[in-house]
């Protein structure tokens, strides 16, 4: 059988590649066909434009990638489809896995988690819900903490959206593209005038911008903490430390998702936050993160504008 697969050929260069793929029938592995993947712009953007840093190569690889940071790659971590053959009890299930944009692939069946009956659309979130709750996570917010975050992509709004289901009352967003607010308040946040907010105990930037930094130290309150959750690759940035940051004595902490935090690492695994990822998507409004979609087949001509495009906060590939 033939199964196609996108790939970074060259910088900024996407190329379709057909292989041949042998199935043999066994209890270990599915064959799975996929149904949807999604683009998580802000690092797929990163790895096409050859901006990750030659040291973090080996550490950020994506779990089913192939090539390298280098290029030529198959990049990707968003992957719904449904198996097609493989151990009887797995047919026909539909499922959420970490692989690059394929249209048939086998993979283990400890990679493989299943997901709820439904529409499956919604789950193209479910690495983006991973990362933003290990932003919850290392936030380690009171539950009366005034939180801003500030940057409503993908990650922004799940991670505003995970405060809000878990309880946490004065959560606040903002982005500098008005046509997001709409989203913002659809899914019941707090969208704010950035200008005339102060006091903020916890700021998370997903923004990518680190200019957005220096301004934040300013809003925060003393001892207050700025989550960094934008991954720069070889961008280097400038941030002000001899003003608030020391006056207030402020902390910047790094979330990243490939680890769990050490607080949390003896409640969670890696299975374990996925699976609550898909658990915290059950709510049929946050199809609404979805803004753009394609076919497959498209990709060569249509990735990169996709990437550029900057009202889309996921895109949705059809296969």
């Amino acid at each position: 059988m033939k199964s196609y697969s996108l790939w970074i050929d060259k910088k900024k260069q996407a190329k379709i590649y057909q292989k041949k793929l042998f199935y043999n029938k066994n209890n270990k592995t599915v064959l799975v066909k996929t149904i949807y993947s999604g683009i998580s712009k802000g690092t797929e953007k990163l790895v096409s434009s050859k901006s990750v840093l030659k040291d973090q190569f080996e550490l950020m690889k994506a779990p089913f990638q192939e090539g390298s940071f280098n290029l030529p790659i198959k990049y990707g971590y968003i992957n719904v489809g449904n198996i097609i053959d493989g151990p009887k009890k797995y047919i026909n299930k539909n499922i959420f896995t970490l692989f690059p944009h394929q249209d048939l692939y086998e993979i283990s069946i400890k990679n493989v988690n299943l997901l709820p009956m439904g529409n499956l659309r919604k789950y193209i979130l479910t690495a983006n819900m991973e990362t933003a709750i290990n932003i919850f996570w290392d936030s380690q917010s009171k539950i009366n903490n005034r939180i801003l975050i500030i940057g409503l992509g993908s990650v922004g709004l799940l991670t505003a959206y995970f405060f809000k289901i878990n309880k946490y009352k004065n959560i606040y967003v903002y982005d500098n593209n008005q046509n997001k607010r709409k989203i913002a308040k659809y899914l019941g946040l707090d969208f704010i005038d950035i200008k005339k907010i102060d006091q903020i105990d916890v700021a998370v930037n997903t923004t990518a911008n680190y200019k957005v930094l220096d301004f934040l130290m300013e809003k925060l309150s003393i001892e207050g903490k700025i989550v960094e959750a934008s991954w720069y690759g070889k961008n280097i940035g400038e941030i002000s430390l001899g003003g608030y940051f020391h006056s207030k004595r402020l902390k910047i902490i790094s979330s990243q998702v490939s680890k769990i935090p050490k607080h949390m690492n003896k409640k969670y695994n890696f299975d374990m936050r996925l699976k609550l990822a898909i658990k915290s998507l059950k709510n049929s409004k946050l199809e609404k993160l979805i803004t753009s979609e394609s076919n497959f087949f498209d990709l060569e001509k249509d990735y990169y504008k996709i990437l550029k495009n900057k009202d889309t906060i996921m895109h949705l590939i059809k296969y």
